[in-house]
């Protein structure tokens, strides 16, 4: 039964223009400090003790100067540390050559992914774009990296979240070779996998895989056409899985020589199939490849193998609007924003190795959402629940307001409205520490609070979805932002 034909949602006439507008402005400060606990509302699990850590564009202009993208603003870490039921934020930038020499400068001294240096194409011209180290930050094999899709990661100190500089996997990674946002850790064996796509003019997909001790064991290097887009990836415990979109750099002439921004540069091409390829991991050979009618793809959710079958769940829409949307997030958003009607879905692939067979669905109970998550203690298995965030007509629906979780078994949707003017980041999964269900634990996110003019730490019961278990008020803002990840370690 498909219980989320019946879930009644919030529709409540638009109030507030511009609101979440004060929520992707620049942070500024550099902060460090504990949150006094009777600000606090609710209370923090006992057994709750851990780093958030959450990565940002931070800055979104130099100088007087506007990025041409949200996705070109430099990097700022937050770290969040819940323990001992006392809770201590901090945050800092990255200090990538972007963010100094533009900083010392006060203006674009870099391109981007729709950043152009100002100019012309001679300011411009064989210039490859800056690495703002936005996208998203993970811990593994005792490093802290700060990733960004085009490039390679940048290391911090996790205490003092300092750069330490450019990393390279002493020198596992090739000068052209960049690293994805998305690496996935399988949880039996502790490695990481993670892949880039760089060649001009023909791109080439890279795969890696690093062992837990943060050691790269494998490196390898492939043609896959001439797709040039692909954001996110899955694994299963013997697969990986990549969703190549019909977005070509057919003409890259006009990038390389300044006359076009990367997304510029970038066609979408609807008559063309988007292809799913299956990799070996212990191969890195492409084992399956599929066709399926166009789509685009951006976010994945979480895979799984069955025998010769394979599937894996991904947000798909028609075409790659959103793209063009997010470099306008900066200025007021029309009354036609209608995200549940035309937002990404997520749909469940299952490929057949053995007979080339495959298929698509709309996952049952799900609505349209972003930034799947699911207890990262079944990546790569079967998983019973996915949460996502969402944008419901609550008043304000210009950003993510909302989360859903989706029970994959029964179809069956629960929803977590945050309220009028309150904007939330992606949700992160945290397992209880004793928990005796999938979905026994917490979601956590950064929550930007319009009345407040200010951001908070929410905790929310990841079960029942109705209860913020706890609210923890920040001295400030945090910008809007993409992805992180919250660790047990916590660090002085």
């Amino acid at each position: 039964m498909n219980i989320a034909l019946k879930q009644e949602l919030p529709h409540k006439p638009r109030i507030l223009p511009r609101c979440e507008l004060p929520g992707y402005e620049t942070l500024f400060d550099e902060r460090s400090y504990w949150v006094d606990a009777d600000r606090i509302t609710g209370e923090i699990p006992a057994a709750l003790e851990g780093t958030l850590f959450y990565n940002c564009p931070g800055r979104n202009k130099i100088g007087n100067q506007q990025y041409g993208h949200w996705f070109d603003g430099d990097g700022m870490i937050s770290a969040v540390t819940i323990k001992g039921g006392r809770v201590h934020y901090k945050n800092r930038y990255v200090r990538t050559p972007k963010y100094v020499n533009e900083t010392a400068a006060q203006k674009i001294l870099y391109r981007g992914v729709g950043t152009q240096i100002p100019g012309g194409p001679l300011k411009n011209m064989f210039r490859a774009p800056g690495n703002a180290a936005n996208t998203s930050v993970i811990l593994h094999g005792g490093k802290l990296l700060a990733l960004w899709e085009g490039g390679k990661p940048w290391e911090l100190n996790p205490a003092t979240l300092e750069t330490v500089g450019e990393y390279d996997y002493e020198r596992g990674l090739s000068a052209m070779q960049p690293f994805s946002a998305h690496p996935r850790v399988d949880p039996l064996t502790g490695d990481l996998y993670n892949f880039g796509v760089f060649g001009v003019p023909r791109p080439k997909l890279h795969f890696y895989k690093i062992d837990p001790n943060g050691e790269m064991v494998a490196n390898t290097s492939q043609y896959v056409g001439d797709y040039s887009m692909c954001h996110d990836f899955a694994i299963t415990g013997k697969y990986a899985i990549f969703i190549l979109c019909p977005a070509f750099m057919r003409t890259p002439f006009k990038f390389l020589l300044g006359m076009r921004s990367i997304f510029e540069s970038i066609e979408f091409d609807n008559s063309e199939k988007t292809k799913v390829i299956v990799l070996e991991l212990a191969t890195a050979k492409i084992v399956g490849e599929y066709k399926f009618d166009c789509f685009f793809g951006f976010h994945l959710g979480n895979a799984r193998e069955n025998g010769d079958e394979i599937s894996v769940d991904a947000l798909c829409v028609d075409n790659m609007d959103v793209m063009g949307g997010l470099s306008d997030v900066f200025m007021e958003r029309g009354d036609d924003f209608q995200f549940l009607a035309n937002g990404a879905r997520l749909n469940r692939f299952t490929l057949n190795l053995a007979t080339g067979q495959s298929s698509k669905e709309l996952v049952a109970g799900s609505i349209a959402g972003e930034f799947p998550a699911w207890n990262p203690g079944v990546t790569g298995r079967d998983n019973r629940y996915t949460w996502l965030a969402t944008i419901f007509e609550n008043g304000t629906p210009y950003s993510f307001n909302a989360f859903q979780k989706v029970d994959h078994q029964t179809g069956e949707l629960k929803v977590h409205d945050f309220g009028e003017g309150r904007f939330t980041s992606e949700p992160n999964f945290i397992p209880a520490r004793e928990g005796t269900s999938e979905d026994d634990g917490y979601l956590i996110s950064i929550v930007y609070n319009h009345t407040r003019q200010k951001s908070e730490v929410v905790i929310l019961d990841a079960g029942d979805m109705q209860r913020e278990m706890a609210v923890i008020p920040l001295e400030h803002h945090v910008p809007f932002g993409f992805h992180g990840n919250f660790y047990k370690q916590t660090f002085e």
